[in-house]
């Protein structure tokens, strides 16, 4: 009689590898926080989410701050690495492409000999998911300290795990545990992530080159896919907008970090309202963008959390599929609308909560 594997592939190669990994592991004994110090060269290993960064980039803050020594390398995805080339904090940038981290592909054997290269004492591993790939590069790497979220077969490639109890906590606030794990206690709200001051001022001269009258407020509007991989269809999301346009003399922009330019084309062809004709090249200038926005209208997506963390008022169009943890908690400048299969997301509803926001900020 055969026997089939009711394990998948991917599970049984995690399970392989384990044992035989935590044999050569670095070992040896650590203190916390005692061996992260001035001297501590650091590899942030990215789990290719745009979020995750602007929600990692306080610990980096807080870290060099507290070590101004302390050499940081941020290990990011292509599409990403404009992000982080603005970030101060960073001394040095590994890009790669997401096929470099296929294991059958001699491109990541590039990769990992290029972490190995730089002796590293400290890791971190973003990213709630188990990823192989990642996970090797963050144990073959040779740092003695891999901190990373406990998860199934997260161990033995993260030996400092992160243990989250609270299933509410917002998004946001987690990857302050990987302080936590480190024995250090910030004791008062960590620096809050910042675009640099150049490129607000180039996302200011392009704003004002299209759109020279200040009486139009512009509207920021993100149909792309949110967290929980879903999105408010068209239909809802333009009626909504052209709904609004009609409110007060605005012109839109369309932003996205994970729609195609024909989708995001057919969508500006449903809007009624006067749309501006600008294309960020990568994600910074979107957020650039973003920052000059008086209101943003977005699902469960990047844009979104970064117009949290701006303090960008926001209307967010949840689905019902966006859990708990993904609502930004003693934000006043957000204002979450979370639509119900079946039914369709009331015009009253909406028009209270951006009437609630606007009074609140004093857009007007």
């Amino acid at each position: 009689m055969g026997v089939v594997s009711i394990l998948p592939k991917s599970d049984a190669v995690k399970g392989f590898l384990a044992p035989i990994l935590g044999r050569v592991a670095p070992t040896g004994p650590f203190s916390l926080p005692g061996d992260v110090s001035e001297h501590s060269r650091v590899l942030v290993i990215d789990s290719g989410d745009l979020t995750e960064l602007l929600f990692f980039s306080p610990v980096i803050s807080y870290l060099k701050n507290r070590y101004p020594g302390m050499r940081v390398t941020f290990l990011v995805r292509e599409g990403n690495s404009e992000l982080v080339r603005s970030m101060s904090q960073v001394s040095e940038m590994i890009s790669y492409e997401s096929n470099h981290l296929s294991l059958s592909s001699t491109t990541f054997f590039t990769l990992l000999k290029r972490v190995r290269s730089r002796d590293f004492n400290v890791a971190f591993l973003l990213g709630s998911e188990f990823n192989l790939p990642r996970a090797l590069l963050a144990i073959l790497g040779g740092a003695k300290i891999r901190v990373g979220y406990s998860a199934n077969n997260s161990f033995p490639y993260v030996n400092c795990e992160v243990r989250l109890d609270k299933s509410t906590m917002y998004q946001g606030l987690r990857c302050h545990s990987f302080l936590t794990a480190l024995g250090l206690n910030a004791g008062e709200p960590l620096p809050a992530w910042q675009l640099p001051d150049q490129d607000i001022r180039w996302a200011k001269q392009i704003v004002h080159f299209h759109k020279p009258e200040k009486e139009n407020k512009l509207i920021a509007v993100d149909p792309g896919l949110g967290k929980g991989n879903h999105r408010l269809v068209d239909e809802s999301f333009t009626y909504l907008i052209n709904q609004l346009s009609l409110r007060m003399p605005s012109k839109i922009l369309v932003l996205s970090n994970n729609l195609d330019e024909k989708r995001i084309a057919h969508f500006k062809t449903k809007l009624k309202g006067s749309v501006l004709d600008i294309e960020p090249k990568n994600a910074k200038e979107g957020i650039a963008l973003l920052s000059c926005a008086d209101l943003l209208l977005a699902g469960n997506t990047d844009y979104f959390h970064f117009a949290v963390s701006m303090r960008t008022p926001t209307i967010g169009l949840f689905t019902r599929h966006d859990t708990a943890n993904w609502f930004p908690k003693g934000t006043p400048w957000v204002q979450i609308l979370q639509g119900v299969k079946g039914q369709r997301l009331s015009l009253e509803e909406f028009n209270s909560k951006i009437d609630t926001l606007l009074h609140f900020t004093g857009v007007e």
